[in-house]
Parts: C-alpha cells; sequence; structure tokens
C-alpha cells in the first residue's frame, strides 16, 4: 500500500516538473516574441523620431515650441540662429525675447490664444542674437494632448522687418509725392493766374503801339516787328492756358457715365478749324465708353487738331479707327503729314515738348493726352515713318 502511494507521487511530481518545463519553455517564447516586438518598436520610434526631427529642421522660417508657461522647449536651427540661444544648454522664457513694451500686449494675445486655439498674423518686436530690434510675424496655435487638454503652444514666425521698413518708405514717399504734386499744381495756377493779367496788359499796349506807329510810318519792317511781338504775346496766353490745364486736368473730378464716343467726335470735327485740302476719315460708328465727357472731349480733341495740323499736304488727309481687343479698345488717329523721326517717339508726350516753332504750339497738348489716358488706366504711343504721316494709338477700357 505504502508503495503504490510513492509510485502515485513520484507520478504527480513527474507531471508537475514537466509542466513547470513547459511553462518555462512558454515564458521563454513569449519573452524572445516581446523583445522582438520592443526591438521592432523601438526601431519604428527611431525612424519615426529621425522624420521628425528632419522636418523640423527643413522648416525654412524660425519654429518654437513653448509649455503653457512661456518656456521655450524646442525651436528650429533657423530659429536658434535667429536669437542666439542654445537650446539644449539655456533655459529660457519667450518674454525675454521680446521688446519690453510689447509684453503687456503679448499677454493679451496669449490668453487670446488659450480661448480660440489659434490666431493669425500676430506682429511683435523682439530681439535677435544681435540684440537688434526686429519686426516678427506669427500665427500661433495650442498644441492639445489625446485627452484636448492644452499642452503646449507653437508657431512660426517670419521677420518681417524689411518689408514694413519699405512700406513705411513707400508710405512716405507717396505723401511727399502727393504733397510735391499739390505743390506744383498751386505755383502753376499762382504764376499762371499772376501773368495773365500783366500779359493782357502787354497785348493792349502793343496794340496802341502799333497803331501809334503806323500811323507815323509806313516802314514795313515796323508792322512786321510788331506782327511777329503780338504772335509771341498770344503763343504765351496759350502756353499759360496750356498749363492750367495741365496742372488741373487730374483735380476737377467729374461724375463717370456712359460717352457716345461718336458724339464727341462729331462735336469735335464741328467747332475746330479744317482745312479744305483736309480730309477726316471716321468710322460709321464709334463705342460707348464709360468716364467723363470732359476728359475725353479734350483726348479726343488734342489728337484730333494735331493730326489735322500736321496733314499739310495737298490731299491732306486725317484717319479715326479702332479695334476691339480682350478688355479693351485700341484707336488710332492718323495723318499722311511729314511724320515724326523716331528718336521723339517718346518723347513728344513730355510736358513743353514740341516738333516745331508753330505759333500755336505749346508742348503741351501731347502731354495732357498722356495724363488723360494715364487717368483711364490706358496706354498711348507714336508710330510713324517720315515723309509719310504719323500714327497715335492709345487704349480705353471696356466697360464691364
Amino acid at each position: 500500500m505504502i508503495t503504490k502511494n510513492i509510485e502515485v507521487l513520484e507520478k504527480a511530481l513527474e507531471r508537475e516538473k514537466q509542466a513547470r518545463i513547459e511553462a518555462e519553455k512558454n515564458l521563454e517564447e513569449k519573452t524572445s516574441e516581446l523583445l522582438k516586438a520592443n526591438l521592432t518598436l523601438r526601431k519604428v520610434i527611431n525612424e519615426k523620431e529621425i522624420q521628425l526631427h528632419s522636418l523640423f529642421q527643413t522648416i525654412v522660417d524660425p519654429y518654437i515650441l513653448m509649455d503653457l508657461y512661456g518656456n521655450v522647449v524646442k525651436m528650429n536651427d533657423a530659429a536658434a540662429d535667429f536669437f542666439g540661444y542654445d537650446i539644449e544648454n539655456e533655459v529660457f522664457n519667450v518674454i525675454s525675447l521680446l521688446v519690453p513694451e510689447d509684453v503687456p500686449f503679448a499677454k493679451k494675445t496669449y490668453y487670446r490664444l488659450l480661448e480660440k486655439g489659434a490666431i493669425k498674423n500676430y506682429k511683435a518686436r523682439v530681439f535677435n542674437k544681435n540684440k537688434e530690434i526686429r519686426w516678427i510675424e506669427i500665427s500661433p496655435s495650442i498644441v492639445y494632448d489625446e485627452k484636448g487638454k492644452p499642452t503646449f503652444t507653437q508657431g512660426v514666425l517670419r521677420d518681417i522687418t524689411d518689408r514694413l521698413t519699405i512700406q513705411k518708405e513707400k508710405e512716405l514717399l507717396l505723401k511727399n509725392l502727393k504733397k510735391s504734386n499739390q505743390e506744383l499744381n498751386d505755383f502753376a495756377h499762382v504764376v499762371s493766374h499772376d501773368l495773365k493779367a500783366p500779359l493782357r496788359s502787354m497785348n493792349a499796349l502793343v496794340s496802341w503801339l502799333q497803331e501809334d506807329c503806323l500811323e507815323l510810318s509806313e516802314d514795313e519792317s515796323i508792322k512786321e516787328n510788331f506782327e511777329l511781338l503780338l504772335k509771341k504775346i498770344d503763343k504765351m496766353d496759350h502756353l499759360i492756358n496750356g498749363i492750367l490745364k495741365y496742372a488741373s486736368i487730374d483735380k476737377i473730378e467729374h461724375p463717370k457715365k456712359d460717352i457716345d464716343l461718336q458724339e464727341v467726335v462729331d462735336i469735335i470735327l464741328d467747332t475746330i478749324h479744317i482745312p479744305e485740302n483736309v480730309k477726316v476719315i471716321i468710322p460709321e460708328k464709334l463705342p460707348i465708353a464709360e468716364g467723363d465727357k470732359f476728359r475725353l472731349h479734350q483726348l479726343f480733341q488734342n489728337l484730333i487738331s494735331n493730326a489735322v495740323k500736321y496733314a499739310d499736304k495737298d490731299n491732306g488727309e486725317v484717319s479715326i479707327t479702332y479695334e476691339t481687343k480682350k478688355d479693351f479698345w485700341e484707336f488710332q488717329i492718323s495723318d499722311n503729314g511729314k511724320g515724326i523721326p523716331k528718336k521723339y517717339h517718346k518723347k513728344v508726350f513730355g510736358i513743353f515738348e514740341t516738333l516745331d516753332d508753330h505759333q500755336n504750339s505749346t508742348g503741351i497738348g501731347l502731354s495732357i493726352v498722356k495724363k488723360i489716358i494715364d487717368l483711364f488706366d490706358g496706354t498711348i504711343w507714336v508710330s510713324s515713318i517720315e515723309g509719310e504721316g504719323a500714327t497715335f494709338h492709345f487704349t480705353l477700357p471696356i466697360p464691364n
């Protein structure tokens, strides 16, 4: 009986031993699998860390990561180079980067950031590594954990100092330019007004002297000299009127409305002097433009009068044509006169520029035309062959 019990006990111990061996074997296998999984996971994590670090450093602009207290946790190389800090060995707060006067506003902005989660185009002044004050623009945002709790703030910043400097200089330049233009216009009006009164007196005085002298002498040279003097006075009067027109062309405000260019041209042709030797050819119908009638009338009258004046051949001819382009009309006003040398093609639009010494040529007409075209955001140019005539091309926008 005792022997039988011993055998049973030995078998039980053997089963327990085998079970323990089997369990240890399974444990070793599971441990090996777990180690392999850990190695694989660590490899993946390392690869992701390398990828994230590479991505982090490839951001061209400075990038900063901060905790919720403003302590800088991480920054890329661009940020470290801009601010001159060693993030691995230095601990600092974003407040130390800001110009002291901007700190109160920065704190208010931070509370808005916590409330909204992100802010666009926040501007502030900071110190760079050379302790220079620079303007930066940043669009900060909150980084949340998996439970939706705020953990960090981050942002990519951009140095906009040069841009703001250029913008400020541009605004100052435009302000000074506007002031200079106003002063020049005021000067032109004052000078023109002060000149016209004595010019009228001079014209009357010369006319009286001419009458008195011609009564005392029949010398033709005296008569010619007086006529020449009166022509010069008349030219001066035209010049002063031209200056006044040029100075006021962009100052007079006229309401924009639809203008029938056919009607404008018909009125001009009825009012200007056209010699019998000059034939004017116009289309059956000109388009309806948008603008003010006063400026459009000045534009066409100056160009048509100019063409008529230079179409001085026995069979003088002036033609007005136009073409419809994508979003504008291109007009051509041509004459078959003596033409314009190529070296003057750009120069003719300058103020006081004239190609002849004609009595009524003040050199202002085409400069007024150019100024009007500029007001319409158009362009104007001239093409010409000497001895065959000239064509003035200009564009006007087609109304929407």
